[in-house]
């Protein structure tokens, strides 16, 4: 209906307003608006399906051999989680975001409208404390609200511990520190933007883990509520 209405300004209405040089800018340019508002309702209608979607659910992954402990954060920005892996005292977190939001920090509202409209580049973020199992976690992470952990077979662990790693260490010269966070990012090759946000590429994650994804993951998703069989949470 908008288009409809729309299209019927056309050069020839225009011509009696505008000089016949001005005609075919101002009617590119009507042209434009009504693409960018047919655009932004698209994008809200397909938004407010996902997110009244079904709720998210986690099913873990399967019993095997040898299985490792993975620790999943989820932090109050944006409904926002990261992986976290430990090994001899150490813990150490990967987390995925957009470029300008995540390591340079730019919260602005225009800045996350646009990263999410369009194709941005990715971050890749790394943190690293000394920790120990029992100790409280939360209070290490700015914003994290909660955390819990689970079992996925050691070999997807491992591997994905070395795929996350060698993905920073091939961008080692990106590296920045995003100092109120404390935590380090470099560039990552998958773009960001709405449909393959922080959560869509810690579902991919998961997934690479053996657990199995379903329901919302677009915004805000309960990954800890919706694990199959239930967690306990880690202050």
């Amino acid at each position: 209906m908008i288009f409809t209405i729309a299209t019927k300004i056309t050069a020839r209405n225009l011509d009696h307003q505008v000089g016949p040089n001005q005609t075919g800018i101002f009617t590119m340019f009507h042209i434009l608006k009504i693409w960018l508002v047919k655009t932004i309702a698209i994008f809200t209608a397909v938004s407010l399906f996902i997110l009244g979607a079904c709720a998210t659910k986690v099913k873990l992954p399967q019993p095997a051999p040898q299985m490792t402990k993975v620790y999943l954060l989820k932090y109050s920005t944006w409904g926002h989680h990261s992986l976290a892996f430990y090994e001899e005292g150490m813990l150490t977190e990967y987390t995925y975001g957009d470029w300008e939001l995540f390591a340079l920090n730019k919260r602005d509202a225009w800045t996350a409208w646009k990263n999410m409209t369009f194709f941005t580049q990715g971050a890749l973020g790394k943190k690293s404390i000394s920790w120990q199992p029992g100790e409280s976690l939360c209070e290490r992470f700015k914003d994290c609200e909660t955390a819990t952990s689970f079992y996925a077979p050691t070999e997807n662990v491992f591997a994905l511990q070395k795929e996350l790693h060698n993905a920073y260490q091939d961008q080692s010269r990106s590296e920045v520190y995003n100092a109120p966070e404390g935590v380090y990012f470099v560039k990552y090759p998958p773009s960001y933007w709405a449909f393959h946000n922080c959560n869509h590429e810690l579902a991919h994650w998961l997934q690479l883990l053996g657990a199995d994804i379903s329901g919302r993951v677009f915004y805000k998703p309960d990954f800890l509520g919706g694990m199959e069989p239930k967690q306990g949470t880690i202050p």
